[in-house]
């Protein structure tokens, strides 16, 4: 078997996030305000904080928890904002529980499969009830991901959607984009948009991506 990558590395982290600012996550704030409730959001395994920083700057609460002490320094440095350094196999801290949404951005797939399981039952637990899981992560049949060694533990939808109602979420939305298989002209994309709609196979997906709801319990 092989080793799992170092990805606390500088090197790693200038690389992921070279030429990136916090704007390039405005649409993830974007997609949190729409769907979430408002409150607490907590980003789960951070970076180089970018996503936190968008928060702060929108005057949202957020904090984001990443396992590289390096990439902690680097955000604090940057910006104000709260992010600490904790390592995804630990639980979660107190202070964190009643969370109105938990946000795995192109994480999972550099966690081993156990740690992902538990990122996602941590997730449940600190999340209040209606509260909202936002994931997004590579398919495995994105063969250009499956190259890069970090990937250690790609998605399905199918199998993504398995872990996450295993983990507890009562429903599991898929928002996966498909692969560009017959290339990227406007007309392609139209045909095999409109033929993921209709049949959204996993062999199809680009992506494996889904909004997941903790349920709110019966009166």
């Amino acid at each position: 078997m092989n080793p799992v990558p170092n990805l606390h590395t500088p090197e790693l982290f200038e690389q992921a996030y070279a030429d990136r600012t916090w704007r390039d996550y405005r649409s993830l704030v974007a997609l949190c305000v729409r769907e979430a409730e408002p409150g607490l959001i907590v980003d789960v395994g951070a970076g180089l904080g970018f996503f936190v920083e968008a928060c702060a700057r929108f005057g949202l609460p957020c904090v984001g928890l990443e396992g590289s002490g390096y990439a902690v320094e680097v955000a604090r440095r940057r910006y104000p904002m709260d992010i600490r350094q904790h390592l995804l196999e630990q639980s979660f801290p107190g202070d964190l529980e009643g969370a109105a949404a938990v946000v795995c951005n192109q994480t999972i797939e550099h966690l081993e499969e156990t740690v992902a399981n538990h990122v996602l039952r941590e997730a449940y637990r600190i999340l209040r009830p209606g509260s909202l899981l936002i994931v997004t992560s590579p398919s495995y049949y994105n063969r250009q991901q499956r190259t890069e060694a970090t990937h250690v533990n790609l998605y399905t939808p199918t199998r993504l959607r398995t872990a996450v109602l295993r983990a507890g979420f009562g429903r599991c939305v898929a928002t996966d984009t498909p692969r560009p298989i017959l290339g990227t002209g406007r007309m392609g994309r139209w045909v095999v948009w409109t033929a993921f709609r209709v049949w959204p196979a996993d062999w199809l997906s680009d992506s494996a991506d889904c909004l997941a709801y903790k349920d709110t319990p019966e009166c």
